[in-house]
């Protein structure tokens, strides 16, 4: 090697390198921030022939420069070995991968940031960025033209150097690693704003998460001289435009979608053991779709509208039981306890203290009906006949004389989860509201059966026992 020639950075050169720096960082310095850590690094004992103290500090800052830096000296130096030994998967921060170029604005900034601060020193590092940051944008197009050609060279360069580095490391694919979960951009193009997974081409398109989205990306294609800023508020707008007819349509495909979506993702997973299965929803990010079964299945959704009450409860039980389930949320703080005590509370309460909670849901209800006519009167004609058509359920409540308050027996109150804090609060929609009361008597008769069993069980087994 001649005296003017530089010594090569080898592979076995960076991991002596980084060796060197690992076993050189002072222990009390090990997990410090990487910058206290590098300044007490003693760079004469990390050096090693043929480089000098100073070639391998200037190394390490090129390696630096490429690696984010929110972690100690050691974690940083680890995934520089891992990305010396995985080139394919760590190109972006290995020592030669090639730097991207710099953009024309930088370029801009780079060529006149000298001369520009001599001619204003009073003004700061950051001030003087700020200007000429300012000053790039400004310039007529032929000022721009030279650092645009400029950009443009090294962008070939550039890649060119990408596929050389490459072919140089270039290693078999590791089947093991797992797939990319994003989602290719959606066109306007595709069919009802579906979805696709990158490299799993036989998966169905994922459908629209509800009808706002579907009706947010089948308006893509008029948006032609919008700002792409300004999408989400016009999107917005010409949705807040549309009759709840309109908006219920969009709904509905959407829940089709969905459907559909279920059928054609199980006839996919069908073909696929159960442990083949679960790694494909796994590296795609699928969540199996919830299928509604039952009484759920029956329930027809209740679609709110701008400023509409909202509907009270109609048993006199749930207001028992919302009260009771806050009263005795210190002494039960476990909201199973706490749900079976007050179940129990109800059933010791006498007939005509019932008749008090359920003349107090009557009176809601009432209450309820005027605010409701009151609200209603201020609808235009097309949206009154568009509510009375979404919502036939409510339709007694805006006429004095048709308004029917059903003693439907004791509503069902799922039994909450030891994870839920506040379990029987109003609901925050009519639908949930509306579900609560509808179908309330089987489902509590069952639960509290079950405990009445479960209770007269181990007594008789007292009795048992005792005989």
């Amino acid at each position: 090697m001649s005296e003017t020639e530089e010594p090569e950075w080898t592979k076995e050169n960076f991991q002596k390198l980084f060796a060197a720096m690992k076993s050189n960082i002072p222990k009390r310095y090990r997990m410090f921030a990487y910058s206290k850590a590098q300044k007490a690094l003693d760079w004469k004992k990390v050096a090693f022939p043929p480089f000098s103290p100073e070639e391998c500090q200037e190394k390490w800052g090129e390696i630096l420069q490429k690696m984010r830096k929110f972690r100690s000296l050691t974690e940083l130096i680890v995934e520089a070995e891992d990305a010396l030994s995985e080139p394919k998967q760590n190109n972006k921060i290995h020592p030669k991968f090639p730097k991207r170029p710099t953009p024309p604005n930088a370029l801009f900034y780079k060529e006149n940031r000298a001369k520009f601060q001599e001619q204003h020193p009073e003004l700061s590092h950051r001030e003087v960025l700020e200007v000429l940051g300012k000053k790039y944008p400004a310039l007529p197009d032929e000022e721009k033209t030279p650092y645009k050609e400029r950009h443009q060279l090294a962008v070939k360069e550039y890649k060119a150097k990408v596929q050389e580095f490459r072919k140089q490391f270039s290693s078999p694919p590791d089947r093991k690693r797992r797939k990319s979960r994003k989602r290719k951009q959606v066109s306007a193009d595709t069919p009802d704003g579906e979805q696709h997974t990158e490299g799993a081409e036989d998966l169905p398109p994922k459908p629209p998460l509800n009808g706002y989205n579907l009706f947010c990306k089948e308006q893509i294609a008029s948006m032609a001289g919008i700002s792409v800023k300004d999408y989400v508020i016009v999107w917005a707008q010409r949705w807040r435009d549309l009759t709840m007819r309109e908006k219920n349509k969009y709904n509905t495909r959407c829940k089709e979608l969905k459907r559909q979506y279920a059928i054609k993702l199980n006839e996919y997973l069908q073909s696929y053991t159960e442990e083949e299965q679960q790694r494909i929803l796994n590296e795609n990010g699928i969540k199996i779709p919830k299928q509604c079964k039952g009484i759920q299945s029956e329930i027809k959704p209740v679609f709110t509208h701008p400023g509409e009450p909202k509907m009270p409860s109609r048993s006199g039980n749930v207001i028992f039981y919302k009260a009771q389930m806050e009263l005795l949320k210190e002494e039960f703080p476990n909201s199973k306890e706490r749900f079976l005590k007050v179940c129990q509370s109800w059933q010791g309460l006498s007939i005509r203290e019932k008749e008090r909670y359920r003349e107090k849901a009557h009176e809601r209800i009432r209450k309820y009906s005027v605010e409701l006519q009151k609200w209603f009167k201020t609808l235009t004609a097309a949206e009154q006949e568009d509510y009375r058509a979404c919502n036939p359920s409510k339709r007694q409540y805006l006429d004095d004389k048709k308004i029917i308050v059903c003693n439907i027996g004791e509503p069902y109150l799922s039994i909450p989860s030891d994870s839920e804090d506040d379990d029987i609060e109003d609901s925050s929609s009519d639908e949930e509201e509306v579900t609560l009361n509808y179908y309330e008597v089987r489902k509590v008769q069952h639960i509290l059966c079950s405990f009445v069993f479960s209770f007269t069980t181990v007594h008789l087994d007292v009795i048992n026992v005792n005989c």
